[in-house]
């Protein structure tokens, strides 16, 4: 039988301490929110409490631990997600590591990202899943990138790496952002070829076509998981073939969040802060009307046509925003957060698996300011009663659908 659905443990890593008035006061929780509000004494240990509860996924036998690189936000206190994959290198033992991803447009050279990945696949003993980003309006603001040629630095730094992770040293680089003299890292990857690269993309047509032609393992960004997920699968595995390639579900993968309690009504009870917390502070700039004024980066940004057309839809007043849920049935509409007994998060799940085919689940459990205890029961509840299910009836729908595909969970070619 084909393998089932790959279940993985994404933590944003947010900052719990906010005061209770925060929605009322500030304009966004993102590049211009004040650093005041960071609060040293409450936030002493939260690092580890954070990553205790990555180890404990890896203990409950999830596939692996995601983490991703933000700037300047409330949302995710990651600035360097690279550290705390070396800390989860030494915490855990099976579990793959993934990183979604470092922003390459961010950082000077490609290589210091070539050389990181490199040292984490060798501390994890080939665990790691490589992931690149070129970064979100706020992020390009934080460092004062511009927006214009962030996409050609992104792809050109993508090609450096994979180069410098296969073809022998020393050899000389010539790109129009990143000439390197000398391109020969030490340590390199323990993983042949290579660490499989993961790209997160928001369905943009020009982003699919660049990670056909490469071979990669496409991520959806979207935080909404309806018929658009679909379509994005269906033009994801339509550019596939183009390329003379086949779809299959480990090529893709979507975020979604999740709270499983012993019935519907307890889950809701237990989630309410931090699903509220998540969505009117840690959204607030970014998937909320109020202060999205730093939606683009510095500069004049390139943007292909069909990509902005989605965007303008994405603007369109009358069209919700996940931030802008006002209840559970709203977030229900969207499947972007799934709230329910065991059960319900099954079938729920079971839902998107059937209609858009992914074959990677990147599931937020902790949201906003939730209990470490909450935390940890969803976990449990999700691994024991939700996770079996998914596998063996995720298996049995791939193999019906795609008969001919020999199903890897990672794409590394």
């Amino acid at each position: 039988m084909s393998d089932g659905v790959q279940l993985y443990c994404w933590h944003f890593m947010s900052y719990p301490h906010l005061p209770a008035d925060f929605d009322e006061k500030y304009d966004t929780g993102w590049v211009t929110v004040p650093n005041s509000l960071w609060d040293k004494d409450k936030s002493r240990g939260l690092y580890q409490q954070y990553i205790d509860q990555l180890a404990y996924a890896d203990e409950l036998g999830f596939d692996g631990m995601v983490l991703n690189e933000h700037h300047q936000n409330i949302y995710g206190l990651m600035p360097s997600p690279n550290l705390i994959a070396a800390a989860l290198t030494q915490r855990t033992k099976r579990g793959k590591i993934v990183i979604l991803g470092n922003l390459l447009p961010l950082h000077l050279s490609p290589l210091r990202i070539a050389e990181e990945y490199a040292m984490l696949d060798n501390m994890s003993d080939g665990r790691l899943i490589a992931g690149f980003a070129p970064g979100s309006g706020p992020e390009t603001f934080n460092y004062n990138v511009a927006s214009a040629s962030s996409r050609s630095q992104f792809w050109e730094a993508v090609d450096f790496i994979q180069r410098a992770w296969t073809e022998p040293g020393p050899f000389e680089y010539e790109g129009r952002h990143y000439p390197t003299r000398y391109v020969n890292p030490w340590p390199q990857p323990t993983q042949k070829p290579h660490p499989p690269i993961w790209i997160p993309g928001s369905r943009s047509r020009e982003t699919l076509v660049e990670i056909a032609k490469r071979g990669y393992c496409y991520f959806l960004s979207s935080r909404s998981h309806g018929k658009e997920t679909a379509r994005s699968q269906e033009m994801f595995a339509k550019i596939l073939a183009e390329h003379g390639k086949r779809y299959q579900p480990s090529r893709m993968g979507i975020l979604m969040s999740a709270y499983v309690a012993e019935t519907d009504a307890q889950a809701q009870a237990e989630a309410k802060e931090g699903v509220w917390y998540f969505l009117k502070n840690c959204l607030k700039g970014h998937l909320r009307r109020e202060g999205r004024q730093l939606t683009f980066g510095p500069g004049i940004p390139y943007i292909p046509a069909e990509e902005f057309r989605d965007y303008l839809k994405f603007s369109d007043p009358t069209t919700p925003l996940l931030g802008d849920a006002e209840s559970f049935d709203d977030l229900q509409e969207s499947a972007s957060i799934v709230v329910g007994s065991a059960e319900t998060v099954y079938r729920r799940i079971m839902d998107i698996l059937t209609h858009s085919k992914v074959g990677n689940l990147l599931i937020q459990f902790h949201l906003g300011n939730m209990q470490d205890a909450l935390a940890r029961k969803s976990m449990r509840l999700f691994a024991t009663e939700v996770a079996p299910r998914l596998r063996e009836d995720s298996a049995k729908l791939f193999a019906r659908e795609f008969p001919e595909a020999a199903l890897v969970p990672e794409m590394a070619k």
